[in-house]
């Protein structure tokens, strides 16, 4: 786990590399398969996941994933409206089982990441000494099935 500081004038400092980063700095870093904890400086407060988010709208523009009315509707919700403590179990619960989920195709796939392997999927020769181990078919088209699913709930809610 990589550590990355946070300092009150909004700079990031990589403990590793002993320098400031900026975010797409990190956005690389995260990328080529590190994981990062983002913490406050002064106080070691976790940080990371307002940070990511950070990342992921001014770096990624990925928040092109998330649908408008999603996002009306958690703004108007605000963090007092009972309907926050109702829905963000089964959500979280939700993009957690997608993240497992994902990783697990990963694993399967031999995912490498795009700036190893800049055709993003390609499975691994093994070595001669081991036989090959491709997924079961029907296992990944369960999986395919499950996340589908998975999605058509998620847009719903």
């Amino acid at each position: 786990m990589r550590i990355i500081k946070k300092y009150s004038n909004r700079r990031l400092y990589d403990t590793e590399s002993s320098g400031y980063i900026n975010l797409d700095r990190l956005a690389a870093l995260i990328q080529a398969g590190n994981r990062v904890q983002v913490v406050d400086a002064k106080t070691g407060a976790d940080l990371t996941r307002g940070v990511l988010v950070q990342v992921l709208r001014e770096v990624e523009g990925g928040l092109g994933l998330m649908p408008v009315g999603l996002l009306h509707r958690m703004i108007r919700m605000g963090a007092s409206d009972p309907m926050v403590s109702v829905l963000s179990k089964p959500l979280a619960a939700g993009l957690e089982l997608l993240d497992a989920q994902l990783s697990r195709v990963e694993e399967q796939l031999h995912w490498v990441p795009p700036d190893i392997a800049p055709s993003g999927l390609i499975a691994h020769m093994p070595a001669a000494s081991t036989a090959p181990q491709t997924p079961d078919v029907d296992e990944v088209e369960a999986l395919k099935a499950r996340l589908a699913a998975l999605e058509t709930r998620l847009l719903k809610s």
